[in-house]
């Protein structure tokens, strides 16, 4: 059975828990060669939208924590068409939405998740990434670790060959010489399809693997359908 993503699916007129779809990280990582350590995804859900038993409109944001050491994931097409099916029943509380998101969730990706607020983006000053020019990595010595937003990553989705647009953000002791040779890095995904996961997964392993002293980084994709995912690598 195959997902949603990049078909045209008519929204659900009643609660559509079962129109939630997985996806096998086995499947996303096969032959890809990664340094693969610990992480999550990061869904930003800024459109839960629900009625209580009154039918008294209620617009709540919340964001969703998926392990990135889970086997399976879910489909983001799915999970915009689930909770928009939210609207078709009653709820007692923000509570009992939060709980009922939480429960089909876990349900379909086998792995406890955790739930919190929007996952911020950090306003730091920003580089500029470099599209189409030549790199090497030769990482310098730095002993001071930091946070570097790079601005303006584009990749391609491998379904719909939409861009996604992103910053990233770098955490690790990296001489600011190298930041240069980074953002032209960063500017071979320009025309890349790769799903947000991968991309982050892709950068976390090749920095680690030229040399870089890195600690985690961050994908903050700019939402679409009232969803934003943040997926996080980390060494720790």
């Amino acid at each position: 059975m195959a997902g949603p993503l990049g078909k045209k699916v008519a929204v659900p007129d009643s609660f559509s828990p079962e129109i939630l779809f997985p996806i096998s990280r086995d499947n996303q990582r096969k032959d890809k060669d990664l340094i693969f350590e610990r992480g999550m995804d990061i869904w930003n859900l800024h459109e839960i939208f629900w009625l209580n038993h009154d039918s008294v409109s209620n617009h709540n944001e919340l964001s969703i924590q998926i392990p990135a050491d889970s086997k399976f994931t879910v489909e983001s097409k799915s999970l915009k068409l689930f909770v928009n099916s939210l609207i078709h029943t009653r709820f007692e509380s923000p509570k009992e939405v939060t709980d009922t998101i939480k429960r089909h969730v876990e349900n379909l990706i086998e792995t406890s998740i955790k739930i919190g607020d929007i996952h911020p983006k950090k306003e730091l000053s920003s580089k500029k990434i470099i599209i189409n020019s030549d790199f090497s990595h030769a990482p310098k010595v730095s002993d001071h670790s930091a946070i570097t937003r790079f601005s303006g990553f584009r990749s391609l989705c491998p379904v719909t060959a939409q861009p996604d647009l992103a910053d990233i953000y770098i955490k690790g002791a990296i001489n600011p010489e190298d930041t240069i040779n980074i953002s032209k890095y960063l500017g071979t995904f320009f025309d890349k399809e790769c799903f947000h996961e991968l991309c982050v997964e892709y950068i976390f392993s090749d920095l680690i693997r030229a040399g870089y002293k890195i600690n985690s980084v961050e994908g903050y994709f700019e939402r679409r359908g009232g969803i934003a995912i943040i997926p996080v690598r980390t060494t720790a």
